[in-house]
């Protein structure tokens, strides 16, 4: 998503110092993807918490989020131009950029004391990396429980409490049949993590622990009916989680 669509997405939100704001941000984005946020406030004459809450009304956790998007966002200029493989190798290179920057401490440290972890994936990839993390997770004997459709999803949700956890991967985020199960969640204080590329959505606005990974559709013959969605930096994002509560918490 543009940052434009953005914008346009959350201008309720938006007062008219936030708008002068953006409108600098527009005219400099390739600047401001390199700038801090104390050389951004003075730029643009506001406070570093003005920049912040800024961009959490546009649907990001915080500034460095929103600078990762807007370098994201140049790069993207130029992908038509690489094949295919270069295009994984790209998005590969960029998940682990991801990675290096989340800090998975609170996350980890909540499977860790969660009474109960319960994961749910979404669709057909999400269901097997929802499979790879359940297993590896089982070797340092934390055992998951994969909840196998939104079925079981609504059948359970009213006994989740808030000393368990639950894992969504989405590879959208944009999913309407978990949004008054999301809501549940939230209203009876039951912490919930979600897994999806780094775009705006619902899901990772909701969500107590947000997990990212890069991904970059493919078009067969160029036909926007056989856009292909690979889980290749997903497995990536699964299993550093993993490897990052075994070198930390077992």
């Amino acid at each position: 998503m543009s940052l434009e669509k953005f914008i346009n997405a959350n201008r309720s939100k938006l007062s008219e110092n936030d708008l002068d704001i953006l409108s600098y941000i527009l005219t400099n984005k390739e600047t401001i993807a390199h700038l801090g946020i104390h050389d951004l406030s003075i730029r643009s004459h506001t406070s570093k918490s003005t920049i912040v809450r800024l961009t959490q009304k546009l649907g990001f956790s915080g500034f460095s989020e929103f600078k990762y998007y807007l370098k994201n966002e140049k790069k993207k200029e130029i992908l038509p131009t690489k094949n295919n493989l270069s295009l994984l190798e790209s998005d590969i290179n960029e998940t682990m950029s991801l990675i290096a920057q989340t800090n998975m401490h609170p996350l980890c440290e909540a499977i860790s004391l969660a009474n109960r972890v319960f994961i749910y994936g979404t669709g057909w990839g999400e269901k097997k990396a929802a499979d790879d993390f359940t297993r590896n997770f089982m070797s340092c004997n934390v055992f998951i429980i994969p909840i196998p459709s939104v079925t079981e999803l609504n059948w359970n949700i009213d006994s989740f409490t808030k000393n368990d956890l639950v894992i969504f991967i989405s590879f959208s985020g944009e999913n309407l049949e978990l949004e008054d199960n999301i809501t549940k969640l939230k209203l009876h204080g039951v912490p919930f993590c979600s897994v999806t590329p780094l775009r705006q959505n619902y899901l990772s606005s909701q969500a107590t622990y947000k997990l990212y990974y890069q991904v970059t559709q493919l078009q067969i013959d160029n036909d926007p009916d056989k856009e292909y969605n690979f889980f290749i930096t997903l497995n990536i994002v699964i299993d550093s989680l993993f490897r990052f509560y075994l070198d930390n918490y077992f």
